[in-house]
């Protein structure tokens, strides 16, 4: 079989689920979300109806428990723009073969790609070959890093997982503001010499943005503290995720994009009920070094 071309569904909702009705003898599947060119942008694992879960998920009034809001924004971009999700049953398999829908899962997520590795993919964790899949030496010292996943920090390694379907840094810019909050000050622009913006300093405005489902234009007022709510679904740790987390833009991160002019400070009694302005400056930088293509996908503008 040429698993690249042959599946065992695609098409549209009202198929899909009479698919799932007719199922004989199998119990789980590895599934894609696809754009209605038929682009992958999500791989996923389930049973029963969890494939169709996902739109109910994105076209919920509020945030809240938007567990990927990532994958969120991409279905609500099309959803609201009049087309059309495509879905694809992969394969399927019995009770018996959970651990092979597990590795299918990891091997489809290696061959689209997430959209930080410069794939189609709005999934956050790679699939069961993440940390799993390295030697004991070096999934501690990745671990050890700013930007990794420590099993001993659940809350810091959810904040950079999501930072991490954004791009690569090595140091993330936020933090979980409850391990933070001792060191939180009033953000102040930054005495350093700072003159060319990072991809650090663009994320900085992308997370808290997408986190709350925010558009980014000129006049935008981001939110120093935001709220996430990891995917459990996602979730590549053998420590049970936590129920959300409250990130804050650190205080470096802070002072160099007001140093920059990507944003004006809106002042507030706590730092973390801080606001940050984003400027034409910002505006104009944020479409250069992130492209207007991905800022569309991941509907910011």
């Amino acid at each position: 079989m040429n698993d690249q071309t042959l599946h065992a569904f695609q098409g549209h909702r009202d198929a899909l689920r009479a698919f799932l009705q007719a199922r004989n003898g199998w119990d789980y599947y590895t599934y894609l979300l696809l754009f209605p060119d038929g682009r992958p942008f999500y791989v996923g694992k389930g049973r029963g109806n969890r494939v169709l879960h996902h739109e109910a998920e994105a076209m919920r009034q509020s945030n809240l428990r938007r567990t990927n809001p990532h994958k969120c924004n991409t279905i609500r971009r099309l959803i609201t723009s009049g087309l059309d999700l495509l879905y694809r049953i992969d394969r399927t398999y019995a009770e018996a073969d959970q651990l092979a829908c597990l590795e299918r899962e990891a091997a489809l997520i290696a061959r689209y790609r997430r959209r930080s590795d410069g794939g189609t993919l709005t999934n956050l964790a790679s699939g069961l070959g993440n940390l799993f899949g390295l030697d004991p030496e070096t999934a501690a010292r990745h671990a050890a890093t700013l930007s990794g996943l420590p099993e001993d920090n659940p809350e810091r390694a959810a904040l950079n997982l999501f930072l991490a379907s954004f791009g690569e840094v090595s140091s993330v810019p936020v933090k979980p503001l409850s391990q933070y909050r001792n060191r939180l000050v009033p953000a102040a622009p930054s005495s350093k010499a700072l003159r060319t913006p990072s991809l650090r300093n663009c994320l900085t405005l992308i997370v808290p943005a997408v986190a709350e489902g925010l558009t980014l234009a000129p006049g935008a007022v981001l939110p120093r503290s935001f709220t996430l709510y990891p995917d459990r679904n996602e979730w590549p740790l053998q420590v049970p995720p936590p129920e959300s987390v409250v990130a804050v833009i650190e205080n470096g991160a802070a002072s160099d994009i007001l140093k920059l002019g990507l944003v004006t400070l809106v002042p507030a009694a706590r730092p973390e009920d801080e606001g940050l302005q984003l400027t034409a400056t910002g505006h104009a930088i944020l479409l250069g070094t992130i492209g207007r293509p991905r800022l569309l996908e991941w509907a910011l503008i």
